[in-house]
């Protein structure tokens, strides 16, 4: 005790500051202690990168675009009143409380056509970036739009998609690898020389981190979907291993990939496949949210998670649910990812050239601008070309080799990120011939064009850039948009809080708590549900199939029904068809028509039309039977079902 008195009064006496009495670290307060610690979870849970929102972006955008694609082809079907789900049926029997859908004022399928077309627009233009956030908030909304018209069909991927567009919307996910970024870069920097494009800093945009708390809600939410997915799989084919084995026999859904294996599936492959599912399922949580070596763990998480999906996809037809959570990940990726990218899949030094610019041509000094913001390798060196050569050249550093016209633009592109694919594309034959064609056209119209596009000559004092910064007023605008903003995702956490406790059947009937009105609305609206269970709580170990038996006026027998749904549509039915390559429209739907008996009578009317959608007279329908036809899935050691079951569902005469 007396030397540590000592100690003290020699501290004091050297000037030394002590540590107030209470306090459990040398050096600080407990208040910085806390200050610090928070700092750290903001760097972990709300801190991402900007090139990741960028790909994020382009990813969603990509899932959209394809999601609105596939479903043209039975766009009379589900979206039309010569379909299943005629929206007079859907809005009098709706399948959910509430809906919102503008495709409900659609009643013919030309309607619904004409309404696919902006939403395409819109998709396409959130997906290359301009104006992203308007078009992001307008995208969420056509997507809705198009999940909301057919709820009866809703699975876990449209529920994906919904809560990955939603939760993206409060990021900046146009300030990467988007026309915005790079109007932002050129509205910036006005470049007057070709010497002056060699000159990055400032023109090329850098690559910083940023955060926001609704980082930390797609990190919530990622979490929450892979364990109440793997967590609601506590019955007897998840816990004895036979899953994987009795899923491979839905013929609805297999695919021709899960149709060559799954009779070589035994039991021990069958068990470790199913193990293997479900502690991934339970590992995806672990490794998204540990704070424990957590760069690592979303590095595993990142690559060993959608390998997941890819393996369910092959497998399995579960529509766009595999891909939508692998649209999830590019938001994970760290900085050091994208250096390691950088490093080892970026433009090889081999690919470098130099451009030989016409300052005097407003048109090509733009496009040389362009090429040095997309340049971000800097693989592209500009110098002051010969006015009048008349044509865009560019030189090989390495053997002094020199191209024009399309050629040159060719090893420009190639020399950009992820062009060598195009620029090869531009050398090919037909395709040169083409862009040469309309590089002369473009040339011909310079003056037009130039006038049109605005563009101004490179030397003009019009060139100089206006102050990037924004006005006192304009920036607190800003900032209480941006608190706005946090707000908002504050409150949808909460609201999806507490959909996750009411709409689970893994959490205990205590923690239930009653559902304010204002929340069920916030939440369903949207769609942004939050029952994840899917193959739960087992794995189905039977499979059904439904079928029409419909007699025609000429004294045929057609299956109307899986004539439009599926690969085979033999009658008489005898045993379901292997690998009957069901979309999961259809077969979300002959699993849901059986107990709706209210959309029944929108079946009849469908089957009766099968004349005008055949265009043949003779194919008018006089009666028919639709028939639940069930089977057990067959049991290890077997290939074949048993315990064949079938019964009436719907019969009519005309």
């Amino acid at each position: 005790m007396a030397s540590e008195k000592a100690g003290k009064i020699a501290s004091l006496k050297a000037g030394t500051t002590l540590e107030p009495l209470g306090n459990t670290r040398r050096g600080g307060s407990p208040w910085r202690g806390i200050k610090r610690h928070f700092a750290s979870a903001v760097e972990i849970y709300g801190r991402f990168d900007l090139r990741s929102l960028g790909l994020a972006r382009i990813g969603l955008g990509v899932l959209l675009l394809w999601d609105l694609l596939r479903r043209v082809p039975d766009l009379a079907t589900w979206y039309s009143n010569e379909g299943l789900l005629p929206n007079h049926t859907v809005l009098w029997r709706p399948s959910s409380e509430y809906m919102f859908s503008f495709f409900f004022a659609a009643s013919r399928p030309g309607e619904a056509a004409a309404m696919f077309v902006p939403c395409g627009i819109v998709f396409f233009l959130f997906t290359v970036g301009w104006h992203t956030r308007l078009f992001h908030v307008l995208s969420f909304a056509c997507m809705v739009a198009l999940h909301d018209r057919e709820i009866f069909t809703e699975n876990g991927g449209d529920c994906a998609q919904n809560l990955l567009c939603f939760w993206t919307m409060f990021l900046p996910m146009g300030a990467r690898f988007s026309i915005d970024a790079v109007r932002a870069s050129l509205s910036v920097r006005k470049e007057r020389t070709a010497g002056e494009l060699n000159d990055r800093a400032g023109a090329a945009a850098k690559a910083p981190q940023t955060k926001s708390i609704a980082f930390f809600a797609i990190l919530l939410q990622l979490a929450v979907i892979y364990y109440f997915n793997a967590v609601n799989k506590h019955g007897w084919t998840w816990r004895r291993g036979a899953a994987v084995r009795y899923v491979l026999y839905q013929e609805r859904m297999v695919t021709w990939l899960g149709l060559l294996v799954r009779d070589h599936v035994n039991f021990q492959l069958s068990r470790v496949l199913t193990y293997t599912t479900l502690g991934a399922e339970f590992a995806a949580p672990i490794l998204i949210l540990t704070p424990v070596g957590w760069q690592w763990a979303r590095r595993v998480a990142v690559i060993a998670l959608p390998l997941l999906h890819v393996g369910f996809a092959a497998g399995l037809n579960l529509g766009e649910f595999s891909f939508n959570m692998i649209g999830y990940f590019p938001l994970l990726m760290a900085p050091e990812s994208w250096d390691w990218l950088s490093r080892h899949l970026g433009p090889s030094p081999s690919r470098a050239r130099t451009v030989y610019v016409r300052e005097d041509s407003a048109l090509a000094f733009a496009w040389a601008r362009l090429l040095s913001r997309l340049d971000v390798f800097e693989r592209l060196r500009f110098e002051a070309g010969d006015a009048a050569s008349g044509a865009w050249q560019v030189e090989d550093p390495a053997t002094n080799r020199r191209t024009s016209g399309v050629l040159a633009l060719a090893d420009c592109v190639a020399a950009l990120p992820c062009g060598l694919w195009v620029g090869s594309f531009l050398r090919l034959p037909g395709i040169r011939s083409l862009a040469g064609s309309l590089g002369r056209l473009i040339a011909a119209k310079e003056a037009t064009l130039t006038r049109w596009l605005r563009l101004l000559p490179p030397g003009s004092p019009a060139a100089e850039p206006a102050s990037p910064l924004p006005s006192p007023a304009k920036s607190w605008l800003l900032r209480r948009v941006a608190e706005a903003r946090e707000l908002a995702v504050v409150v949808m956490i909460i609201a999806s809080t507490s959909q996750l406790l009411v709409e689970n059947r893994a959490i205990p009937q205590r923690l239930r708590l009653p559902q304010p009105k204002w929340i069920t609305q916030l939440v369903v609206y949207p769609r942004l549900l939050q029952g994840w269970q899917m193959f739960s709580a087992d794995v189905p170990t039977g499979e059904r199939m439904l079928y029409v038996d419909a007699v025609t006026f000429g004294g045929r027998h057609v299956d109307p029904f899986n004539e439009a749904g599926s690969r085979v549509s033999s009658l008489p039915v005898e045993r379901i068809p292997p690998h009957m390559e069901q979309d999961e429209f259809w077969c979300d739907y002959t699993n849901r028509i059986p107990d709706n008996e209210a959309y029944w009578r929108a079946l009849r009317e469908w089957v009766f039309n099968y004349h005008n959608r055949t265009h043949r007279t003779e194919d008018r329908i006089i009666s028919f039977e639709a028939r639940l036809f069930e089977s057990e899935s067959p049991p290890f050691g077997e290939t074949q079902p048993r315990n064949f079951k079938t019964r009436v569902m719907v019969s009519a005469r005309e």
